[in-house]
Protein backbone atom coordinates (compact mmCIF):
# COMPACT_ATOMS: atom_id res chain seq x y z
CA UNK A 1 0.00 0.00 0.00
CA UNK A 2 2.90 2.55 0.71
CA UNK A 3 3.10 4.91 3.58
CA UNK A 4 -0.12 6.97 3.65
CA UNK A 5 -0.54 10.40 5.43
CA UNK A 6 -3.60 11.95 7.18
CA UNK A 7 -4.81 14.66 8.84
CA UNK A 8 -7.34 14.07 11.53
CA UNK A 9 -9.13 16.64 13.29
CA UNK A 10 -11.08 17.65 16.33
CA UNK A 11 -12.54 20.75 18.38
CA UNK A 12 -12.16 22.39 21.58
CA UNK A 13 -14.35 22.21 24.05
CA UNK A 14 -17.24 24.47 23.34
CA UNK A 15 -20.72 26.43 25.09
CA UNK A 16 -20.81 25.42 28.59
CA UNK A 17 -19.18 21.62 27.47
CA UNK A 18 -16.05 20.76 29.65
CA UNK A 19 -15.06 17.73 27.44
CA UNK A 20 -15.28 17.74 23.39
CA UNK A 21 -15.31 13.75 22.61
CA UNK A 22 -14.21 14.53 18.91
CA UNK A 23 -10.75 16.09 20.64
CA UNK A 24 -10.50 12.98 23.25
CA UNK A 25 -10.65 10.76 19.84
CA UNK A 26 -8.49 12.65 18.19
CA UNK A 27 -6.56 12.20 21.19
CA UNK A 28 -6.79 8.20 21.48
CA UNK A 29 -6.52 7.75 17.80
CA UNK A 30 -2.97 9.51 17.99
CA UNK A 31 -1.72 7.01 20.36
CA UNK A 32 -2.58 4.37 17.98
CA UNK A 33 -0.56 2.68 15.15
CA UNK A 34 -2.25 2.35 11.75
CA UNK A 35 -0.31 0.39 9.83
CA UNK A 36 1.51 2.59 6.74
CA UNK A 37 -0.32 5.66 7.88
CA UNK A 38 0.44 8.45 9.21
CA UNK A 39 -1.58 10.29 11.42
CA UNK A 40 -0.96 13.98 11.94
CA UNK A 41 -3.37 15.50 14.75
CA UNK A 42 -4.93 19.04 15.09
CA UNK A 43 -7.04 20.37 17.50
CA UNK A 44 -9.32 23.47 16.32
CA UNK A 45 -10.81 26.42 18.00
CA UNK A 46 -14.44 26.72 18.17
CA UNK A 47 -14.43 29.94 16.01
CA UNK A 48 -13.58 31.24 12.36
CA UNK A 49 -9.91 30.89 13.07
CA UNK A 50 -10.61 27.08 13.94
CA UNK A 51 -12.46 26.92 10.48
CA UNK A 52 -9.24 27.81 8.37
CA UNK A 53 -6.44 26.05 10.59
CA UNK A 54 -6.75 23.13 8.32
CA UNK A 55 -6.57 24.65 5.27
CA UNK A 56 -3.64 26.14 6.42
CA UNK A 57 -2.06 23.06 7.04
CA UNK A 58 -3.14 21.08 4.06
CA UNK A 59 -0.96 24.06 1.93
CA UNK A 60 1.96 23.36 3.06
CA UNK A 61 1.67 19.30 3.44
CA UNK A 62 1.14 16.78 1.09
CA UNK A 63 -2.00 14.26 2.66
CA UNK A 64 -3.95 11.66 1.22
CA UNK A 65 -7.44 11.85 3.63
CA UNK A 66 -8.99 14.69 5.51
CA UNK A 67 -10.99 12.95 8.17
CA UNK A 68 -12.87 15.94 10.47
CA UNK A 69 -14.45 14.81 14.00
CA UNK A 70 -16.73 17.01 15.59
CA UNK A 71 -18.98 16.45 18.97
CA UNK A 72 -23.09 16.55 18.01
CA UNK A 73 -24.59 16.60 21.39
CA UNK A 74 -27.88 15.40 20.66
CA UNK A 75 -27.01 12.79 18.74
CA UNK A 76 -27.34 9.12 19.86
CA UNK A 77 -25.49 7.65 16.58
CA UNK A 78 -22.47 8.03 15.25
CA UNK A 79 -23.10 10.44 11.92
CA UNK A 80 -21.05 10.28 8.58
CA UNK A 81 -21.67 13.73 7.05
CA UNK A 82 -22.55 13.41 3.03
CA UNK A 83 -22.76 17.40 2.75
CA UNK A 84 -21.35 20.32 3.87
CA UNK A 85 -24.29 23.13 3.88
CA UNK A 86 -23.11 26.46 2.50
CA UNK A 87 -24.97 27.66 6.06
CA UNK A 88 -24.27 29.31 9.24
CA UNK A 89 -26.54 30.36 11.45
CA UNK A 90 -25.97 30.14 15.49
CA UNK A 91 -28.10 29.25 17.67
CA UNK A 92 -25.07 30.50 20.79
CA UNK A 93 -22.07 32.35 20.55
CA UNK A 94 -18.90 30.50 19.18
CA UNK A 95 -15.80 30.55 21.70
CA UNK A 96 -14.97 34.01 20.31
CA UNK A 97 -18.41 35.58 21.00
CA UNK A 98 -19.17 35.41 17.20
CA UNK A 99 -23.36 35.06 16.67
CA UNK A 100 -24.35 34.61 13.15
CA UNK A 101 -27.49 34.17 11.45
CA UNK A 102 -28.49 32.91 8.61
CA UNK A 103 -25.47 33.66 6.33
CA UNK A 104 -23.66 32.34 3.57
CA UNK A 105 -20.46 30.81 4.53
CA UNK A 106 -18.76 32.07 1.18
CA UNK A 107 -20.44 34.15 -1.29
CA UNK A 108 -21.39 32.57 -4.63
CA UNK A 109 -20.46 28.98 -3.76
CA UNK A 110 -22.33 25.94 -4.15
CA UNK A 111 -25.45 25.83 -1.82
CA UNK A 112 -24.09 22.28 -0.41
CA UNK A 113 -20.64 20.21 -1.82
CA UNK A 114 -20.89 16.54 -1.21
CA UNK A 115 -17.47 14.24 0.26
CA UNK A 116 -15.26 12.48 -1.78
CA UNK A 117 -15.00 9.60 -0.07
CA UNK A 118 -16.00 6.54 -1.45
CA UNK A 119 -19.87 6.60 -0.37
CA UNK A 120 -20.01 2.66 -0.93
CA UNK A 121 -17.01 1.67 0.19
CA UNK A 122 -18.86 3.09 4.12
CA UNK A 123 -21.85 1.77 3.44
CA UNK A 124 -20.02 -1.83 2.78
CA UNK A 125 -18.04 -1.37 5.51
CA UNK A 126 -20.55 -0.15 8.09
CA UNK A 127 -24.10 -1.76 6.50
CA UNK A 128 -24.42 -4.45 9.77
CA UNK A 129 -23.50 -1.60 12.16
CA UNK A 130 -26.56 0.12 13.93
CA UNK A 131 -24.79 2.69 15.66
CA UNK A 132 -23.04 4.30 12.16
CA UNK A 133 -25.12 5.85 9.70
CA UNK A 134 -25.10 8.64 6.58
CA UNK A 135 -26.32 12.37 7.54
CA UNK A 136 -27.48 14.36 5.41
CA UNK A 137 -27.65 17.62 7.41
CA UNK A 138 -24.17 18.45 9.21
CA UNK A 139 -25.80 21.62 10.83
CA UNK A 140 -25.40 25.40 10.45
CA UNK A 141 -22.49 25.72 13.54
CA UNK A 142 -18.70 25.67 13.05
CA UNK A 143 -18.40 22.28 12.51
CA UNK A 144 -20.37 22.50 8.96
CA UNK A 145 -18.71 25.53 8.14
CA UNK A 146 -15.57 23.82 8.57
CA UNK A 147 -15.99 21.08 6.54
CA UNK A 148 -17.52 23.43 3.96
CA UNK A 149 -14.33 25.67 3.61
CA UNK A 150 -12.28 22.61 3.35
CA UNK A 151 -14.62 20.47 0.45
CA UNK A 152 -14.85 24.27 -1.21
CA UNK A 153 -10.94 24.58 -1.28
CA UNK A 154 -11.05 21.27 -2.94
CA UNK A 155 -14.15 20.61 -4.58
CA UNK A 156 -13.05 17.98 -6.97
CA UNK A 157 -10.35 16.07 -5.11
CA UNK A 158 -9.15 12.72 -5.25
CA UNK A 159 -8.15 13.44 -1.52
CA UNK A 160 -10.75 11.45 0.42
CA UNK A 161 -12.46 14.37 2.74
CA UNK A 162 -15.28 13.49 5.39
CA UNK A 163 -16.49 14.92 8.53
CA UNK A 164 -17.52 12.47 11.28
CA UNK A 165 -19.99 13.66 14.31
CA UNK A 166 -19.53 12.08 17.24
CA UNK A 167 -22.35 11.37 19.99
CA UNK A 168 -21.62 12.41 23.88
CA UNK A 169 -19.25 9.25 25.35
CA UNK A 170 -22.35 8.55 27.63
CA UNK A 171 -24.45 7.12 23.88
CA UNK A 172 -21.72 5.71 22.52
CA UNK A 173 -18.47 4.45 24.51
CA UNK A 174 -15.31 6.21 23.65
CA UNK A 175 -13.59 3.13 22.70
CA UNK A 176 -16.48 2.32 20.57
CA UNK A 177 -15.90 5.39 18.88
CA UNK A 178 -12.14 5.65 18.23
CA UNK A 179 -12.77 2.03 16.60
CA UNK A 180 -14.63 3.50 14.16
CA UNK A 181 -12.93 6.40 13.36
CA UNK A 182 -9.76 4.04 12.78
CA UNK A 183 -11.94 1.90 10.70
CA UNK A 184 -12.33 4.93 8.79
CA UNK A 185 -9.02 5.79 8.51
CA UNK A 186 -8.17 2.91 6.81
CA UNK A 187 -10.71 2.57 5.04
CA UNK A 188 -9.97 6.47 3.27
CA UNK A 189 -6.36 5.36 1.95
CA UNK A 190 -7.01 1.32 0.97
CA UNK A 191 -8.35 0.01 -1.58
CA UNK A 192 -10.77 -2.54 -0.35
CA UNK A 193 -10.92 -5.88 -2.37
CA UNK A 194 -14.41 -7.52 -1.43
CA UNK A 195 -15.59 -11.04 -2.26
CA UNK A 196 -18.53 -10.72 -3.48
CA UNK A 197 -21.88 -13.60 -4.18
CA UNK A 198 -24.59 -13.29 -6.27
CA UNK A 199 -27.42 -15.45 -7.08
CA UNK A 200 -29.06 -16.56 -9.98
CA UNK A 201 -32.65 -16.94 -9.24
CA UNK A 202 -35.04 -18.33 -12.19
CA UNK A 203 -38.60 -18.48 -12.63
CA UNK A 204 -41.32 -21.31 -13.78
CA UNK A 205 -40.06 -19.77 -17.76
CA UNK A 206 -36.78 -19.57 -17.13
CA UNK A 207 -36.60 -15.60 -16.26
CA UNK A 208 -33.90 -14.70 -14.07
CA UNK A 209 -34.43 -12.31 -11.17
CA UNK A 210 -32.71 -8.72 -11.26
CA UNK A 211 -33.01 -5.98 -8.09
CA UNK A 212 -32.60 -2.49 -8.63
CA UNK A 213 -30.26 -0.74 -6.28
CA UNK A 214 -32.55 1.60 -3.67
CA UNK A 215 -32.50 5.40 -3.44
CA UNK A 216 -29.41 6.82 -1.43
CA UNK A 217 -26.93 3.68 -2.50
CA UNK A 218 -24.39 4.64 -4.17
CA UNK A 219 -25.55 2.77 -7.00
CA UNK A 220 -29.00 3.79 -6.84
CA UNK A 221 -31.22 2.75 -9.91
CA UNK A 222 -28.60 0.33 -10.87
CA UNK A 223 -29.68 -3.32 -11.43
CA UNK A 224 -28.16 -6.35 -10.12
CA UNK A 225 -27.79 -10.23 -9.13
CA UNK A 226 -29.15 -10.20 -5.74
CA UNK A 227 -25.95 -10.90 -3.50
CA UNK A 228 -23.93 -9.16 -1.11
CA UNK A 229 -20.72 -9.26 0.41
CA UNK A 230 -18.84 -12.18 2.28
CA UNK A 231 -18.81 -11.48 5.78
CA UNK A 232 -15.57 -13.27 8.01
CA UNK A 233 -15.02 -16.54 7.48
CA UNK A 234 -18.36 -17.61 5.86
CA UNK A 235 -17.88 -19.57 2.94
CA UNK A 236 -19.47 -19.20 -0.82
CA UNK A 237 -22.38 -20.17 -0.20
CA UNK A 238 -23.47 -19.96 3.30
CA UNK A 239 -23.17 -15.81 2.66
CA UNK A 240 -25.51 -16.06 -0.71
CA UNK A 241 -27.85 -17.92 1.36
CA UNK A 242 -27.82 -15.22 4.15
CA UNK A 243 -27.87 -12.35 1.92
CA UNK A 244 -30.99 -13.75 -0.26
CA UNK A 245 -32.78 -13.99 2.89
CA UNK A 246 -32.11 -10.49 4.55
CA UNK A 247 -32.37 -8.87 0.50
CA UNK A 248 -35.91 -10.95 -0.78
CA UNK A 249 -36.97 -12.87 2.72
CA UNK A 250 -36.73 -16.66 0.76
CA UNK A 251 -34.37 -19.83 1.70
CA UNK A 252 -31.97 -21.53 -0.78
CA UNK A 253 -29.65 -23.59 -1.26
CA UNK A 254 -26.87 -22.07 -3.71
CA UNK A 255 -26.41 -25.13 -6.12
CA UNK A 256 -23.26 -25.08 -8.81
CA UNK A 257 -21.20 -22.06 -9.35
CA UNK A 258 -22.16 -20.47 -12.68
CA UNK A 259 -19.24 -18.17 -13.05
CA UNK A 260 -16.82 -16.23 -11.77
CA UNK A 261 -15.52 -12.50 -12.11
CA UNK A 262 -13.06 -10.05 -11.16
CA UNK A 263 -14.08 -6.71 -11.65
CA UNK A 264 -12.11 -2.98 -10.91
CA UNK A 265 -14.08 -0.22 -10.10
CA UNK A 266 -12.66 3.56 -9.24
CA UNK A 267 -12.71 2.50 -5.86
CA UNK A 268 -12.30 -0.92 -5.16
CA UNK A 269 -11.77 -4.49 -6.48
CA UNK A 270 -14.35 -6.96 -6.41
CA UNK A 271 -14.46 -10.93 -7.19
CA UNK A 272 -17.64 -11.78 -7.07
CA UNK A 273 -18.89 -15.65 -7.77
CA UNK A 274 -22.65 -16.41 -8.98
CA UNK A 275 -24.24 -19.21 -8.18
CA UNK A 276 -27.37 -21.52 -9.41
CA UNK A 277 -30.39 -20.86 -6.27
CA UNK A 278 -32.53 -22.69 -8.42
CA UNK A 279 -36.22 -22.00 -9.48
CA UNK A 280 -38.42 -19.59 -7.17
CA UNK A 281 -41.96 -18.19 -7.08
CA UNK A 282 -42.49 -14.88 -7.25
CA UNK A 283 -45.26 -15.28 -4.49
CA UNK A 284 -42.43 -15.97 -1.95
CA UNK A 285 -40.32 -12.78 -2.64
CA UNK A 286 -40.09 -9.96 -0.39
CA UNK A 287 -37.79 -6.58 -1.27
CA UNK A 288 -36.06 -6.46 1.91
CA UNK A 289 -33.56 -3.70 0.51
CA UNK A 290 -34.35 -2.96 -3.46
CA UNK A 291 -36.41 -0.50 -4.89
CA UNK A 292 -37.46 -2.42 -7.66
CA UNK A 293 -37.38 -6.15 -9.06
CA UNK A 294 -37.78 -7.46 -12.26
CA UNK A 295 -37.59 -10.90 -14.15
CA UNK A 296 -35.99 -10.67 -17.29
CA UNK A 297 -36.20 -13.27 -20.52
CA UNK A 298 -33.03 -13.79 -22.45
CA UNK A 299 -33.94 -11.03 -24.75
CA UNK A 300 -34.48 -8.63 -22.10
CA UNK A 301 -31.73 -8.67 -20.04
CA UNK A 302 -30.34 -5.19 -21.67
CA UNK A 303 -33.40 -3.54 -20.73
CA UNK A 304 -32.20 -2.27 -17.14
CA UNK A 305 -28.96 -0.79 -16.66
CA UNK A 306 -26.77 -3.43 -14.59
CA UNK A 307 -23.60 -2.66 -12.52
CA UNK A 308 -20.25 -2.80 -14.40
CA UNK A 309 -19.27 -6.18 -12.22
CA UNK A 310 -22.63 -7.86 -13.59
CA UNK A 311 -22.75 -6.29 -17.26
CA UNK A 312 -20.07 -8.65 -18.87
CA UNK A 313 -22.20 -11.87 -17.53
CA UNK A 314 -25.39 -10.27 -18.81
CA UNK A 315 -23.92 -9.71 -22.30
CA UNK A 316 -22.49 -13.10 -22.54
CA UNK A 317 -25.99 -14.43 -21.85
CA UNK A 318 -27.50 -12.16 -24.10
CA UNK A 319 -26.24 -13.27 -26.90
CA UNK A 320 -25.30 -17.28 -25.97
CA UNK A 321 -28.59 -17.90 -23.81
CA UNK A 322 -29.26 -17.92 -20.18
CA UNK A 323 -27.76 -21.04 -18.94
CA UNK A 324 -29.49 -23.61 -17.49
CA UNK A 325 -27.70 -25.79 -14.86
CA UNK A 326 -28.02 -29.64 -14.76
CA UNK A 327 -29.41 -31.18 -11.80
CA UNK A 328 -27.43 -32.46 -9.27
Amino acid sequence: MGHKRVLLTGFEPFSDLAINESSEIVDIISNVELENIEIITKILSVDQRGTTESLDILKNTKFDAVLHLGLSRNSEKIRLERYANNLISMTFPDNSGRLIKNSKIIENAPERIETTVSIHNFDEEFEHESDVEWSDNAGSYVCNETYFRTLSKFPHSTVPILFIHLPKMINIPLSRQSEIVSRSIRLMVTRPKMIVVGAMIRNSKGHILACMRPKGDAWAGWWEFPGGKVEGEESLKDALSREIEEELGISVEPGSKICEINHRYHDRDVNLHIFDCGIVDNDDIVLMEHDDSRWLSQEELLDVEWLPADLPTIEGWHRGGIPIPKPS
